[in-house]
Parts: C-alpha cells; structure tokens; sequence
C-alpha cells in the first residue's frame, strides 16, 4: 500500500494534561528526575497548528556534555522560535503543546552515507518514513540518480514526507569497476570533464568519486567540480591515495579506505601501523577533511548477519532492497575476522577523535545488511565502544554532519533561528545513546510525529510487504 499520504490523525485538545494524566497513572507524578511510568501518546492535531511547544523538557545541548531543566522550546513554521524556562516562555494561544514532563528533546539525527535500491517509488517512499520513524531527518544519498533530484525538492517544499535528501552524484569510477552496467566508467580526462559538468547541471548536491580511477583523472574531476562550485565526495581511490586526497578539496573520505590503503598490511582485519595513522589523521583535521567510518557494515559478522536476516526490523525493508542483500557480495566476515577488523575501526575512531578531525556518522544503509533507518542505532553504539563519549557520537551526528553538509548555520541543535528537527527520548542520551531508540516522538521540519503515529505507519508498511 502507499504511504506516500499519511493515515489521518484525530485532533487533540492542547492544555495541560499532566494532573489528570498523573491521576490516572499513566506518568510518573514525582520531579522528573525519576523514570516515569508510562508515557501517553500525544498525536499532533490534523491540520497542525502552526506553533507547537515543547513544554517542560530538557534541552540536550549537542555541543556540550549537559542538558537544560525545565525547558519551553517554541517551534513557529518549522523553526525554532523560542528555548527558556518554563516560567520564562510564554506559549501563544491555540498552540499544539506537547507536555514532555522532563524527557529529553534533542537534534535529530542524520545518516552521512545511505543508499537508495528500491524498484518503485511506492517503497522508496515507505523508506522515507522508516528513517523518520528512527529519528533520522537527514540522510545524504551516496550513489544518487536522476529522479531522486525531484524527490529531493517534493521533500523541500513540504508536498512530501521524508527526510532531507542531500544527493551525491552517480559514483564517478575507472573501468574494470563493480557498478559499470548501471554507470558508465570515466576513463580519460575529457569524459571526467564532461561527466562532472553534466552532473553538475543536473542539481547534485555533491560529485561522488570511487576506487579505480587513475590519477591523471581524479585531478581532472578535482579541478571541474571547482569550477562548477560542486563539492567532492566519496572514497580515497587507490592510485590516487589519501594524502593527494588531503590536499585537495575533497570534502569527506567514507569507510576508512584511505588509511587502511596508506597505514594497514591488509585491507581488512591487517595490521595496523598507529603512527602512520595518527600521522594521516593530523594531517586531515588540518585540512578539514571529514571521514565517516561505517564501522557496522565493515566489521558485520556472518552472526550479525543472520541475526538481521532474522529480526524484526527487516520485515519494515522493501522486497527490492533484501533481494539487494541477499544477493549482494557483501554477508558479513568470519567471526575473528569480523573482530579484527571492528579493532582496526576502533582504533582509527579514536585516532581521529584525538587528532580532533571531523567525524560523520554513516551507515551505509541500504547496502551489505544495512537497514535504513535502523542501523543509525547500531552505528551510534559502534563508535562509543570505540571510546567515544556520548556527547561526541551525537555532535558527530548532527552538528559535524550540518558543516560538512554546508548547513551549519542552519541544523543540528536546539536554538532560535534553527530547522526544527527533533526527538523526544525518555533517558538522558548523553549518558546512553540507546535511549533514543525508545524515543517518544521525532519532529521533521516542525511536524510532530508522536510515537504511535509512527509506530502506526511501520505496521502499515509491514503488512503492505506481506511481512
């Protein structure tokens, strides 16, 4: 069935309902610093309101390590408008007030490195509402194509439901590579030049490059996307190598390829040379290059796998694309190969985070057992086993991602003048970043989509895919 128009949702009344909730025990009725019991659905009106308030929650600030008690955020068309104590902020009459009886409102979430499969807009669409249902507002697609340029701007003008789509153009790769029937190699100078400009024209958001492609036209793609102002993403192809990639104005660098080519004895589970990695990642946090590990889907294991295959989550995902992972080349590594290799990413996250370059956090979704929308969750609790603080994986996923999506100015935290991308999560996420897999409610661009309402919609996609 179509999800490409939500189910409808029964206005509400907006007033306090915190004592009459409190009588009838379906919250906690202490100071809040306590585990409330149960939290009551709290569906948006339909047609919305244009102002929503977020009263009495606490404000998780993803530049430091602290949250705000006893928060009023006001949210008017989208942005936010107001953040203040509660006594301080005044909320307008006929406002949609959302009572968060001290949750936790952070930024939502944004998936650096996803990938779309699907055969039909129909389940393209499902997954739209998938990432939201996880929080994640924002996802950069990193193997673009045409029609997803127009997805992008029906998402854009508000005409349809879905996360922000940054788009990188189709992967820009020599000949011999593994995509070569469904995108053409680049194998000269002149096709570079053409193949850049072309993509360039058509509204990418970024030009994407791959593994094989010969240094002389690397530096060709390099020089054309500066001239149509267009920024390089992608991987650190292997005859071009990380530090050419460094010295140019390649904006991110995924899956750690760049140091497992220059600092690893082998690609994967090798060994690895720390102070040529610690040389490389000071060198990239002096030039602002970001890298996105995707430690989930390089260290997935054949258990990990099958547990996947086996799980919940995977009867949410669209035929098209487990068809995709089943017949894909990636299942997943030997047991102590897969653990070797969650070592190396482990070690190279943290080198990064010391060297103080930027970290992104990416997915890889829709590819190799990557579910979209869920596997954010997994990548989240990947890079704190790395040692990472809790306040560091979420600024890496919103504020880092905001810079290097060139947006800063505009997303990835809870102030006035900011896009009102938001989740309610019931445990501090600074302490635990699984809390927001519990999350109470996501709001995208100043919509409130409660729990149940989004809970609603993945059972209609569930059943729609016979599953």
């Amino acid at each position: 069935m179509s999800m490409t128009r939500p189910p409808d949702i029964r206005p509400v009344v907006a007033f306090d309902r915190f004592a009459l909730w409190c009588v009838l025990g379906l919250v906690g009725c202490g100071d809040g610093t306590g585990p409330l019991l149960e939290f009551p659905d709290q569906p948006a009106p339909d047609p919305q309101p244009p102002v929503v308030a977020f009263k009495d929650v606490r404000v998780v600030s993803t530049q430091t390590d602290r949250s705000l008690e006893g928060q009023t955020v006001l949210v008017r068309d989208g942005t936010i408008e107001a953040v203040g104590p509660v006594a301080s902020v005044s909320i307008p009459g006929g406002a949609f007030v959302v009572e968060g009886f001290g949750r936790y409102l952070m930024p939502a979430l944004t998936d650096m490195h996803v990938h779309i499969t699907e055969d039909t807009f129909e389940e393209l669409r499902n997954d739209y509402l998938v990432y939201l249902a996880n929080g994640v507002t924002t996802v950069r697609i990193m193997w673009g194509f045409r029609t997803m340029l127009n997805e992008r701007d029906s998402i854009d003008t508000g005409a349809l439901l879905g996360p922000d789509l940054f788009i990188a153009s189709p992967g820009m790769d020599g000949p011999g590579g593994p995509w070569a029937e469904s995108t053409a190699p680049v194998a000269t100078v002149a096709e570079a030049r053409q193949t850049v400009a072309e993509y360039a024209a058509a509204g990418y958001d970024f030009i994407k490059v791959y593994n094989l492609l010969a240094p002389d036209v690397y530096e060709a793609i390099v020089d054309e996307a500066a001239l149509h102002g267009i920024p390089l993403v992608g991987h650190v192809p292997g005859r071009v190598g990380i530090e050419r990639v460094q010295s140019v104005d390649q904006r991110t660098s995924e899956h750690f390829i760049g140091l497992k080519l220059a600092a690893s004895s082998g690609f994967t589970a090798g060994t690895i040379d720390v102070s040529r990695v610690r040389e490389l990642v000071t060198r990239s946090a002096a030039v602002g290059l970001w890298h996105t590990p995707t430690i989930t889907v390089d260290a997935l294991s054949r258990d990990e796998r099958d547990a996947i295959r086996a799980g919940h989550e995977l009867g949410f995902i669209a035929p098209g694309v487990r068809e995709f992972f089943e017949s894909g080349f990636h299942h997943g590594l030997t047991g102590s190969t897969a653990s070797r290799e969650r070592d190396n990413h482990e070690l190279m996250i943290r080198e990064v985070d010391r060297a103080g370059a930027g970290l992104l956090v990416g997915t890889d979704a829709g590819f190799g057992w990557m579910l979209p929308g869920f596997s954010i969750h997994d990548e989240l609790d990947g890079i704190v086993a790395a040692g990472l603080e809790p306040s560091e994986v979420l600024k890496a996923a919103r504020v880092n991602a905001a810079a290097a999506l060139g947006v800063s100015g505009e997303m990835g935290q809870v102030i006035p003048g900011f896009r009102a991308d938001l989740i309610l999560v019931p445990a501090d996420p600074l302490r635990d970043v699984r809390a927001i897999r519990d999350h109470d409610g996501v709001m995208v661009r100043g919509r409130w989509l409660s729990r149940g309402t989004l809970d609603t919609w993945l059972e209609q996609i569930r059943a729609g895919y016979g599953n």
